[in-house]
């Protein structure tokens, strides 16, 4: 039997982490932040910035955004034993790892949040989220292109178009747009090479911010839309990352589920817990 603590547990706060770029994002966090609050009403969910300040384009003014430490800091002080911390990105390369470390030195125990994908079940449900846009453009191909990164977690990409490929055959692509594989010119020479004629592409970032403007989308002879004309393919390109996607946010709320379940005296821990004592009672055996 679990016995309930006499002082139960306040709820937990969650505190959502990005990298941030512009006013842009702001909507978009914005927006992640109501989806999780509304399924989380009784905890108080904080949005984190680890890049320090997002830059409103209109007039140059700037709103300063507290970074994941100084929030902890704050929540430390008003006495919260744990908090959640839940990582906004897509793959647990070096801003996520650089995220624990983080949390892992702050005065406030943490657990904490996977990115978006972590696991097979995450690349199928991207999957499914991202069918609308992909059925939308049924006689061409389809590239999503990620960031990228050097981190060991650059498997992510090739593991994404497989699983895209399970639900929307050959004619979808993934491409990164810094470093990591495929390159840029293994991509538009496999799209070629399959015949495909036109081609869209939609920008695997949360936010269609620093990256779309300058390396998907640019009038300048090295962005992917002039590389992709180059080789006679005409592009399509959607204006806005999968942040808003409710897939995404879906996605990002079972990890802040799994977070809060690892916290004993949590709710959701107690309800782990019992849930495992009865699966082990139904399988074992009956004793005189």
């Amino acid at each position: 039997m679990i016995v309930s603590s006499l002082n139960p547990m306040p709820p937990v706060p969650i505190v959502i982490v990005a990298f941030g770029t512009n006013a842009k994002a702001r909507d978009t966090y914005e927006h992640l932040g109501t989806r999780i609050q509304a399924h989380f009403p009784g905890h108080e969910v904080i949005c984190a910035l680890s890049s320090r300040i997002i830059k409103e384009n209109k007039g140059g003014e700037q709103y300063p955004t507290a970074s994941p430490r100084e929030i902890l800091e704050a929540l430390y002080r008003q006495h919260h034993p744990w908090a959640v911390v839940q990582s906004l990105h897509l793959i647990g390369g070096h801003e996520f790892i650089r995220l624990v470390a983080e949390a892992d030195k702050s005065p406030i125990r943490t657990s904490i949040g996977l990115p978006l994908l972590s696991s097979p079940a995450d690349f199928t449900a991207l999957c499914n989220g991202l069918a609308p846009l992909i059925d939308a453009h049924p006689h061409q191909a389809v590239l999503l292109a990620g960031h990228g990164t050097d981190h060991p977690a650059w498997c992510a990409y090739p593991a994404l178009q497989y699983f895209l490929r399970l639900h929307f055959g050959p004619r979808v692509f993934i491409g990164v747009i810094e470093e990591g594989c495929p390159s840029r010119s293994e991509v538009i020479a496999d799209i070629k090479a399959a015949g495909h004629k036109k081609v869209c592409i939609v920008p695997l970032l949360l936010v269609a911010g620093m990256h779309f403007h300058r390396d998907l989308a640019a009038d300048s002879d090295n962005s992917w839309l002039n590389q992709l004309a180059r080789a006679d393919i005409q592009v399509e390109i959607m204006e806005q990352g999968i942040g808003m996607l409710p897939a995404v946010s879906d996605l990002f709320c079972r990890h802040i589920e799994e977070a809060l379940s690892a916290i004993p005296d949590n709710p959701l821990f107690s309800a782990k817990i019992t849930k495992k004592m009865t699966l082990h009672s139904l399988d074992k055996p009956n004793s005189l």
